[in-house]
């Protein structure tokens, strides 16, 4: 029979807890950032920039929104895979939490480039 090693085992590792916090933060921080600075408008904002041929991609306001739902989406899943291989395998749930912590890092990039572009 499979059990589940306890969650709050888990979440008391130390360096679980650090990067899921540190996740946790950044991600809130994109959220926010990207509500406070993008406001709802009728016209198409920049989405995307590319270095060669400068903005290639325009839509509408809310769509920046999908960078922090990518984040949340790579924060759970990861979050529960480590969970899940935290019994047999701790560095493998180190691991995902330190490439949690990796893409968030790199959203918030893409969220300042965003904010920067568009305001």
């Amino acid at each position: 029979m499979n059990k589940f090693y306890p969650i709050t085992l888990y979440l008391r590792y130390l360096p679980n807890l650090i990067m899921l916090s540190l996740s946790l933060f950044l991600n809130l921080a994109v959220w926010i950032w990207l509500l406070w600075q993008i406001k709802p408008i009728a016209e198409p904002i920049f989405l995307h920039y590319n270095i060669l041929f400068g903005v290639d991609l325009v839509g509408p306001w809310w769509k920046v929104l999908y960078l922090p739902i990518i984040g949340c989406v790579i924060l759970l899943v990861n979050a529960i895979l480590g969970w899940l291989l935290f019994g047999r395998d701790k560095f493998i749930a180190q691991f995902l939490n330190a490439v949690t912590v990796l893409c968030q890092m790199f959203l918030f990039i893409a969220a300042a480039l965003l904010v920067f572009l568009n305001v």
